[in-house]
This record gives structure tokens, sequence and C-alpha cells, in this order.
């Protein structure tokens, strides 16, 4: 009788967890469809608000000392616009040149690689062989085929298209200086805003703490990243100088912007600094010693360096990071490439504030925490709050009204 009373409740429960399992895996999908069906909007709102994270310290350190968000904020764009646009200058003439004489370069190419090519061409034509000695033993016999039926994904060469058109590069900056702005200017009392929407000063603890947890896990990555990829570019030309290379800076600067893309990155590298060698000396050997060098850089970075200066807390599963490039790559292009790393450390931060989320921010990397669970096991509920504080100066600078008042003015 127990049994029998007990099944239609297990089963129940069993259909509602199911049931909430698959409401959710819609859920994520339809939002994967939006993003990439609004791709034009979202890539610089995203891009918009990683910048925001990552400056927003900036930005609260100026307010300290008196100086007005908004004239912080225009001083961060403007010095934003000079950087690319000095950087642009200095690549822009070398890249130019090299794309333009690609394909003169092109009939070099093959034939300096004659050696691979050949035996590639011979497999394929035993591989014809075999297929007409396979259909000559069969009869022959010609059935009619069907009609093939193409559906065309998006490929990773949608993005290209999206910021390689003078309109949509013009409304990529356009959108996103212009959110960047009004995020640095005003984002605090946008959060001010949700703060005072949500129901207990619970929430809004935990919200303020995730913020800064997802602020300073950006900043730090991006920051140290972005030093390491300067001394990794600045390497890489000078090695490339050394070795006679046409251009050095433009490879320094590949070599500094490739390597925001993980794993990709440096194999993309390795592969055009190769054919560049390969077409710039006689000497086929000396292409494979260029991109060796290039190889040898990048690796010495990716395996020691960088691990040993972002240290554990950073370290995230190179199989999850080459899948979010693959992803975000497929869905936005070019854009998702640079964002994917950025909004996998996001995630996992965001996840980490929240209990809940536990389990998937140790899946995205985060260590378990033994010191505190060891501590918490040995107290009460009623010590939950002492062991974790809200940050006092982050919560006042965004919550207290008259604080926020004095801000704005």
């Amino acid at each position: 009788m127990n049994e029998q009373s007990t099944d239609p409740a297990d089963s129940e429960l069993l259909a509602s967890r199911n049931g909430l399992l698959s409401v959710r895996v819609c859920a994520i999908m339809l939002i994967l469809y939006a993003l990439y069906y609004a791709r034009s909007l979202a890539i610089p709102v995203v891009t918009a608000v990683v910048l925001y994270l990552t400056l927003r310290p900036i930005i609260r350190h100026a307010r300290r000392i008196g100086i007005p968000s908004a004239v912080s904020a225009a001083g961060i764009i403007v010095g934003i616009a000079l950087t690319l646009g000095l950087g642009t200058y200095l690549v822009i003439e070398p890249a130019k040149a090299t794309i333009a004489e690609a394909p003169q370069h092109l009939g070099v190419v093959k034939e300096k690689l004659s050696f691979i090519t050949d035996r590639l061409k011979e497999v394929d034509k035993a591989t014809e062989e075999l297929a007409e000695a396979e259909e000559e033993s069969t009869g022959g016999s010609q059935e009619e085929q069907p009609v093939p039926v193409e559906i065309k994904q998006p490929t990773w060469t949608s993005g290209w298209s999206y910021l390689s058109g003078t309109g949509n590069l013009v409304s990529f900056l356009t959108i996103c200086i212009a959110m960047l702005y009004f995020l640095l200017a005003n984002g605090d009392s946008l959060l001010r805003s949700i703060m005072h929407s949500l129901p207990d000063f619970t929430a809004r603890r935990k919200l303020v703490e995730v913020i800064q947890k997802v602020q300073e896990g950006l900043g730090s990555y991006l920051a140290k990243i972005s030093t390491i990829n300067a001394c990794l570019g600045l390497s890489v030309g000078i090695a490339m100088w050394g070795l006679g290379m046409p251009s050095p800076v433009l490879w320094g600067a590949m070599a500094f912007a490739f390597n925001f893309i993980p794993i990709l990155g440096a194999i993309a590298g390795g592969a055009i600094v190769f054919v560049v060698a390969l077409v710039s000396f006689e000497a086929t050997y000396y292409a494979f010693l260029v991109a060796a060098t290039f190889l040898t850089l990048t690796s010495l970075e990716g395996q020691f360096i960088t691990p040993a200066i972002l240290g554990r807390s950073m370290s995230m599963s190179p199989v999850l990071v080459f899948l979010s490039i693959v992803v975000w790559g497929w869905m936005w292009g070019v854009m998702g490439v640079f964002l994917s790393v950025p909004m996998l450390i996001a995630a996992r931060m965001a996840c980490e504030g929240y209990e809940g989320l536990g389990p998937l921010a140790m899946i995205l990397g985060a260590e378990v925490p033994e010191s505190k669970s060891a501590s918490a096991s040995g107290r009460g509920g009623s010590d939950s709050t002492a062991d974790n504080p809200p940050a006092p100066q982050t919560y006042l600078n965004i919550v207290q009204p008259s604080v926020a008042g004095s801000e704005n003015q």
C-alpha cells in the first residue's frame, strides 16, 4: 500500500523536474537565437558593458578626487580613440601593402609547398581510383540520385561582413562609444535604480557583491592580459626584425591583437607569419624557422608567463575556453571571438556570487571553497552575515541617495 501511494508522488516530482529542465533548455536556446538575430545591436552593447565594468574603477577614483563622471568619461573615450588611432596609423600601410601583394605571391607559395601538395594530389588520385574500381565491381549501375538540399548555416565569415562594410563599422563604433560614455557617466545611477527596485537589503547587498566581483575579475584579467600581450608584441616585433621579416611592427601588433584569442590566435598568427616568410625568403626552411620562433614565443607566454601572472584564480578549462570561442565566433563572428573569454570570466564571477549557481561556477573553473565550507559547518546560520559582509564603500557609493546626489552634482 505504501509503495502504491508513493509511486504517483514520485512520478509527479520526476515529471515536474523534467518539465523544468525542458523549460530552461528552451529558454537558453531562445536567448541564444535572440542574441544571434540581434547581433548588430547586441555586439556593440555587450562590448560597451564589458568596457564599462573594466573602466568603472577609474571613474570612481576620479570622483573621489573631485573630477565629475562626465569629464572623466569623456577623457577615457578620447584616450581610447587616440590609442586606437595611433595603432591603426602605425600598421595600416604595411597591412595594405601585404594584402595587396598577396595574390601575386600565391604561385610562389604553391611552388615552395609543392613537396606537400604533390603528395596530397597523389592521395586524392589514389582515392579516386579506388572509388572507380568499386563502381566497376558493382556493375556500374547508375541510380537516380536525390536532389541535394543545402541548408546554409551562419559561418565565421559572416562576422567579417559586420565589420567590413563602412556603414556597419560606423554603426558599431557609434553605438559602442555612445553606450560606453553614458554608462561611464551615469552607470551608477542606473545601478542605484536597480538597487531600489530589489525587495530587501540582502538582495541589494548580494547584487553589489556580484557587480564588484565581476568588475574586479574583468579589470584584473584585461589589465594583466593587455600588459602580457604588449610585452609579447614587443618581443615578436624584435624577433621578426632580427630575422629580417618585412614590417616587423605589423607582426608585433598582430601578435598583440591575436593573443587576446587563446589557442586559436597563436595558431592563426603562426600561419600568417609562415606564409609571409615563405614569399619573402628564398629558402623554404627559413619560413619554418620564422614560424617556429613566433610559436615558441607565444607558447612560452601561454604555458608559463600567463599562468604565473594570472594565477589559479583566473584559470579556466581549455575545453570551455575553446568551446566559448567557437560558439560565440559562430554567432557573432570576429567580435564574438574577442568577447568570448571576457564573457566567460564575467559568467564565472557572477555564478560565484550566488550559492545556487555554485556548481556552475565550479564547472567554469572556480575553486572549491574548502576553508569557507569548513568554517561554516562549525557555526550556525546566524553568523552568515559576519562571514560575508558587504563591501561598505562600494555599497555606500551606489545605494545612499545623499552620496549619489552629491556625485551627480
